[in-house]
């Protein structure tokens, strides 16, 4: 029994350091590439569509063609705010507002048109987009392009079934301007005075033409009283 244990035993040590040799070895594996961390980057592909996301939208742009930005929406009108550094949370700058939108849902994503823009909200800092819609596939799902944020700004296809719109935020951009009230003049009021200062210079043309020919008219008066005068003297 005494040769059993101890065979036993060196059997276990042997097996316990095989296990550690193991371990060590896949481990202290030679790097792939300079960086620590693995690379978590989406690769998308070019052909075919992508699963929309936050992971694979993580490198899409950003900027629309006039180069503004949304992060939040309010009064179903897409705005940009954030706070300056060091300033107390809550405190906001002048928010900037665009476009009226619409959240996409099961029940009104039948209203998209082909290039009508969408704008994704990912739980990040800045919303992405625009993407453009194409058309409605088998499923249904929605197909859209969108560009990246490089230098060549590559198109890339997108897919999202219509069932997954209730877990991600899309917006669309219903096309109408979010502009503020402008109360114009009118332009009665403009007539009126225009008609009050004509009316005022008439009258006192008027006046000064009924004033002059008063005076004018006692002056001969007076003339020819004085000219009687000195012709009955003589």
């Amino acid at each position: 029994m005494r040769l059993s244990k101890n065979i036993c035993n060196i059997y276990m040590t042997r097996t316990r350091k095989q296990k550690k040799i193991i371990l060590t070895k896949s481990k202290f594996r030679s790097p792939t590439s300079l960086s620590i961390f693995p690379e978590r980057s989406p690769q998308l592909q070019d052909k075919e569509p992508n699963v929309l996301n936050s992971f694979t939208t993580k490198n899409i742009s950003v900027n629309n063609k006039s180069g503004q930005q949304w992060n939040t929406v309010e009064n179903n009108k897409l705005a940009y705010k954030r706070s300056a550094r060091g300033s107390p949370a809550g405190s906001y700058p002048k928010i900037n507002y665009g476009p009226v939108v619409e959240r996409l849902t099961k029940q009104n994503y039948k209203k998209l048109n082909k290039g009508s823009e969408l704008y994704y909200d990912r739980g990040s800092v800045v919303f992405r987009g625009p993407f453009t819609y194409h058309k409605t596939l088998r499923g249904p799902a929605l197909l859209f392009t969108a560009s990246d944020i490089g230098y060549k700004q590559n198109d890339y296809k997108f897919v999202l079934p219509v069932n997954k719109l209730k877990t991600e935020v899309l917006y669309l951009d219903t096309g109408k301007k979010s502009l503020r009230p402008i109360h114009k003049k009118k332009r009665k009021v403009k007539r009126n005075t225009t008609k009050r200062n004509t009316a005022k210079r008439n009258t006192a043309k008027r006046n000064t033409t009924k004033r002059n020919t008063a005076k004018r008219n006692t002056a001969k008066r007076n003339t020819t009283k004085r000219n009687t005068a000195k012709r009955s003297k003589n």
